[in-house]
């Protein structure tokens, strides 16, 4: 099957995910520590759900999704990071979302796989803004988030399925 590839950055390649990709991919989503800012971790069919709706689907319905993030040298699968529409506080929006192995935290990765799909999104794909969504507490996430956007926002969403109200930062980059 091709794999098409979207981005490349200096270390990364971003190419759309494949069906073979969803075994890897899970070993992320059904991980404790990696989905600790998740209401919970998922099963092989949740996360294959998850990957239809937010990439293959995607990539037909709206030019864009979850991409696969590689290592540009050896193409090891490190996780995922693209554009997914995401509700705000504005409605709607196209948001950059990034999901690593735990093994490739801390190295820069996820900023620079982020920083190339908000590139991407202003530039290739002509949007006027791009946002990420962070839990406050979440502080690996806000620090990517600060290297990838210009500014930072509160808003409250629905989360669960109690509808409970929780405080997120929207940070956003727009077209210049």
């Amino acid at each position: 099957m091709a794999r098409d590839i979207i981005l490349h950055t200096n270390r990364l390649t971003l190419r759309e995910i494949t069906p073979a990709d969803l075994p890897f991919l899970h070993r992320i989503f059904s991980d404790a520590e990696c989905m600790r800012y998740y209401p919970g971790i998922k099963s092989f069919d949740e996360t294959a759900r998850w990957f239809q709706r937010l990439a293959f689907d995607s990539y037909g319905s709206h030019g864009f999704g979850l991409w696969a993030v590689t290592d540009r040298q050896s193409g090891a699968l490190l996780g995922d990071c693209g554009i997914t529409l995401q509700e705000t506080s504005a409605g709607l929006e196209p948001e950059i979302g990034y999901h690593l192995w735990r093994d490739h935290w801390g190295k820069g990765y996820a900023a620079e796989a982020a920083a190339a799909c908000r590139d991407h999104a202003l530039g290739t794909l002509g949007l006027a803004r791009i946002v990420s969504i962070v839990r406050p507490d979440n502080m690996r996430s806000q620090r990517v988030a600060e290297r990838v956007h210009r500014r930072r926002e509160t808003f409250f969403k629905a989360v669960g399925s109690d509808g409970c109200k929780v405080e997120f930062h929207l940070y956003t980059s727009e077209k210049a």
